[in-house]
Parts: C-alpha cells; sequence; structure tokens
C-alpha cells in the first residue's frame, strides 16, 4: 500500500492548525475542559481523533476494515467544516484575531482538502493511488496494472501463493515459475525475493481491492485450473 499522499504526521499537522483556529473562534466565557469542548475546537479535537481512529483501522487491513477507516477519516473533514461554519456564526471575532483565526484554518485546510480528496477516491476504490493494481484473474492469466502500463502473468506460471504482510499491509505472497513469462514490464512489479524455483511479488489488499485470503484462493483456483505446476 502506497503512503497517502499526505502522511499521518502531516495530517494531524494540518488538523492541529485548524483546531487553533477554531480555538481562537471560541466565544468568551467560563474556562475548563467542558466548555472547551462546547465550543468550535470541540469539534476539531474529535476530528484529531476521528482522523486517528480510522488511520489505525484502515491500517488493520481488510476491505471492510478499510472502508470504514477511511469513512472515519471522511467524517473527520466533515467535522472541522462544520467547526468552521460554527465559528463564523459566533460573535464577530476583533479584526486582527479574526485575521489570524482563518489565516491558520486555510492553512490546516488545505491539507485537509487534499487528505479528503484522496479518502473519498480509495472508499470508492482501495486501489487508487496505488503503483500496481489488479484487473482481473483467470484460468489464463492474472492481468494487472503496473505504473499505468498493463501487465500479465500466464496463471501457469504461478507456483504457489501464500498469505503474508509486509510494511504495505496485508496481502498474498505469489511465486512465479519465470519472470521472462511475464508479459510486459516485469521489473515494475514488487518483487521481494528470488528462489530456486522462481521469484515472488507481493499483491497487497489494497492493490487487489480484496481481502487478502478471497485474493490467495482465487489466486490459487486460476493457477490449478490452468493445468501449471501448482503446489
Amino acid at each position: 500500500m502506497l503512503r497517502p499522499p499526505v502522511s499521518f504526521q502531516a495530517r494531524a499537522m494540518c488538523i492541529g492548525l485548524c483546531c487553533a483556529a477554531l480555538v481562537c473562534m471560541a466565544p468568551p466565557g467560563p474556562k475548563g475542559v467542558l466548555p472547551f469542548l462546547a465550543s468550535p475546537a470541540g469539534l476539531g479535537v474529535a476530528a484529531l481523533a476521528l482522523m486517528a481512529l480510522g488511520t489505525s483501522i484502515e491500517d488493520l487491513g481488510r476491505i471492510r476494515r478499510i472502508r470504514v477507516g477511511v469513512g472515519l477519516c471522511i467524517a473527520a473533514a466533515a467535522l472541522l467544516a462544520a467547526g468552521a461554519l460554527w465559528g463564523a456564526a459566533l460573535p464577530a471575532l476583533k479584526p486582527s484575531l479574526a485575521w489570524f483565526a482563518w489565516l491558520l484554518y486555510g492553512a490546516g485546510a488545505i491539507g485537509v482538502a487534499l487528505a479528503l480528496r484522496r479518502d473519498i477516491s480509495v472508499f470508492r476504490d482501495p486501489r487508487h493511488g496505488q503503483s500496481v493494481r489488479l484487473e482481473s484473474i483467470s484460468a489464463d492469466a492474472v492481468r494487472l496494472t503496473a505504473n499505468g502500463a498493463p501487465v500479465t502473468i500466464p496463471a501457469a506460471q504461478i507456483r504457489s501463493v501464500s498469505l503474508g504482510a509486509s510494511l504495505e499491509g496485508r496481502g498474498v505472497f505469489v511465486l512465479v515459475g519465470s519472470r521472462d513469462k511475464v508479459i510486459g514490464d516485469a521489473r515494475a512489479l514488487p518483487w521481494v525475493a528470488a528462489h530456486r524455483d522462481g521469484d515472488t511479488f507481493v499483491l497487497t489488499e489494497h492493490q487487489a481491492a480484496l481481502d487478502a485470503e478471497v485474493l490467495a484462493v482465487r489466486l490459487h483456483e486460476a493457477a490449478s485450473a490452468s493445468g501449471g505446476d501448482y503446489r
């Protein structure tokens, strides 16, 4: 899984800037935790918590969890927008403070908007932004797109598949009998190991838009049906 265009740390910083702006918009009154949370700044804190929770859930893997995690990040952006509307509806701030608050909010909102665009696309299709994307699996071949170009692996060349996990997330390790039999730019695939019986690349859940277990079964069935030397 490619890291999102806006990393966790950058997201937190952008939301933090928005939170600082929302704090400036809080009306004067009693000080304390509850009054703070019952102000526009409270929505900013909730947004930060939702983003952290959503990112953690997405990294757990499985397509349903990925979409739930991304959905929470989308909800976090909605909370920040609601906080800005709430702050704008409150009694006008002093011009100098208002200028500073909206400058902070605008700076943070740029990063939040970039992340939101990515999150909406990933919610629709988990393969969004991946350099390698699974297109189809059949008894004839496994068809991928790598760096925008088609790459085809004859199903008969698949020697074994196994569940695994890497720094990019949960996925399947696929042992291919010969790289030379791969149609297209084989170098673009994420090869992770070389063996006497062939070479192994990893296909993650984000790249396949499938749970790792489902992906492994479908690859196994395709390789078995191809009549190749599958073990």
